[in-house]
């Protein structure tokens, strides 16, 4: 009986990352866009390639089914046709949820994360509270994201069906979480994340926001940099 020939081979996929420090992904919340980054991206100089992908989900037209798991695929299919071998990330709420899903997965291909608002093993009555709170969202700010209510619910639920609690030590990535200090919601979630990624570390900005790159924005900004330039 003949064998089956050996197969050659595949090849690479080619390292287009520039020289220099790897490019910066920014990943934006659910109900929120890329361009919520702008100041970020300034902030971040023209010397550094940023990128803001829509994150699988959200992208006004193309309606689909929120999941972490689908929207870290984009992610890595995002790096691959940018000929990025790893990128650092700069993300929020759903955005960081999506961020420690790659982190988990595909651990190459992120070196270091600064990450806000995620909700890791998020409690009935804080899911509740943030499920009400968007239900009473006028339809005018969800027309300005082209998002709708139910595309939030849904990426609220995609949160709280996430347990990482097992996997956060296997994270083991230099990753910076910021918080507003008054941030009663999220500053839970802000402490358990630095406490149990082996290479994590808290830093707490003004104000009482969830979204700190809004309330804060010169001590977010300051923070970022700093972290991401290590």
């Amino acid at each position: 009986m003949s064998e089956w020939p050996d197969l050659p081979d595949m090849p690479e996929l080619p390292d287009l990352t520039p020289p220099g420090p790897s490019p910066v992904v920014l990943l934006h919340g659910a109900g929120q866009m890329p361009t919520m980054w702008q100041d970020q991206v300034e902030a971040l100089g023209a010397q550094t390639k940023a990128l803001a992908p829509w994150l699988d989900g959200f992208r006004p037209g193309r309606p689909r089914e929120v999941s972490l798991t689908r929207a870290s695929s984009g992610l890595i299919q995002t790096l691959d046709l940018a000929g990025i071998r790893a990128a650092r990330v700069v993300a929020h709420q759903f955005g960081s949820m999506v961020a420690l899903q790659t982190a988990a997965d595909e651990p190459a291909r992120i070196e270091r994360m600064v990450l806000s608002g995620a909700v890791v093993l998020p409690g009935r009555m804080a899911l509740t509270m943030q499920k009400a709170l968007i239900k009473m969202l006028p339809p005018a700010r969800l027309a300005e994201v082209g998002a709708t209510k139910d595309d939030l619910l849904g990426a609220l639920d995609a949160m709280a069906q996430a347990d990482f609690s097992q996997r956060l030590g296997e994270i083991d990535i230099p990753t910076l979480i910021v918080c507003c200090e008054g941030d009663q919601t999220g500053l839970p979630y802000a402490r358990m994340l630095s406490q149990q990624l082996p290479q994590a570390e808290l830093r707490l900005v003004p104000g009482n926001a969830p979204t700190p790159m809004t309330a804060a924005p010169r001590e977010y900004n300051d923070a970022m940099t700093e972290f991401l330039a290590r």
